[in-house]
């Protein structure tokens, strides 16, 4: 974040599509658990009031890309409204924002339904920051000093 505005960028909107793949006709990555997986991800777009956009997924098997879904609406009011320069200045207290909101952290907060759900937002924070940046994700991450790189970590468990 470089400039004075995009200091002020603020996230406007998300958009949640539900894409999937019928592998299970031909019996596709079916294996003798999941005899009938339909290859889906739960594929989120951020936008911005600048009219920058970041894209990211999370993949599940068929019905369960319904339920992240949803998931993933039940954290945009954590997200929509939000500075970037924020979010990305403290990247790890904004995951831990995500996955410990009161209401849904019971079905979560760091594994299965909300934990895709944020795991898509936060690729699309990525996506976004990288774009932004003008880099792909790999060089904003190569480029960035030790102190920022541990910024991003959520300590809390260690």
């Amino acid at each position: 974040m470089s400039t004075s505005s995009e200091s002020s960028e603020k996230i406007v909107g998300i958009s949640i599509k539900d894409i999937r793949f019928p592998t299970s006709i031909e019996g596709d990555g079916s294996d003798a658990m999941h005899t009938d997986p339909d290859y889906s991800c739960a594929y989120v777009i951020i936008k911005t009031d600048l009219g920058h956009h970041g894209h990211g997924f999370t993949f599940t098997l068929g019905k369960g890309t319904d339920v992240v879904v949803h998931a993933v609406k039940a954290l945009r009011h954590l997200v929509v409204g939000q500075k970037l320069c924020s979010i990305f200045q403290d990247f790890s207290g904004f995951w831990r924002t995500l996955t410990s909101e009161s209401q849904l952290r019971w079905i979560g907060p760091e594994k299965g339904v909300i934990h895709l759900a944020t795991a898509a937002v936060v690729n699309a924070l990525w996506d976004l920051w990288g774009k932004i940046a003008g880099k792909p994700v790999w060089k904003l991450l190569v480029d960035m000093s030790p102190k920022q790189i541990v910024s991003l970590i959520d300590f809390r468990y260690m």
